[in-house]
């Protein structure tokens, strides 16, 4: 008894991450992004959030974006996007030529 009192706790404990890390994974594939004008993708949040690379391509306006993730840095919010030709990239969340809503 005291075996399985001790694996549902440990499974638990280990459960309690993975929920977390999948809730902050959903919300982030809730984000819509809107391309109202040309906006480079980078290969890294980094990048992205600096524009120190050369982009990887610029998405045209009205380009279909999916959310795959978001991350802070310092002083940035980079999104991980996946375009309609299956490019994974990044983009800097205070470009202007992002429409991103606020969510309610």
């Amino acid at each position: 008894m005291m075996k399985k009192n001790f694996f549902v706790i440990v499974a638990g404990a280990m459960a309690i991450p993975f929920f977390i890390w999948g809730w902050d994974r959903y919300q982030d594939q809730q984000i819509k992004v809107s391309v109202v004008s040309a906006t480079p993708l980078y290969s890294s949040e980094v990048d992205a959030a600096y524009g120190s690379q050369k982009p990887v391509r610029t998405l045209k306006p009205g380009e279909k974006l999916q959310v795959i993730r978001a991350t802070y840095g310092k002083d940035y919010w980079a999104i991980l996007v996946e375009t309609d030709a299956g490019i994974h990239a990044w983009v800097a969340s205070g470009q202007q030529a992002l429409i991103i809503p606020r969510p309610k």
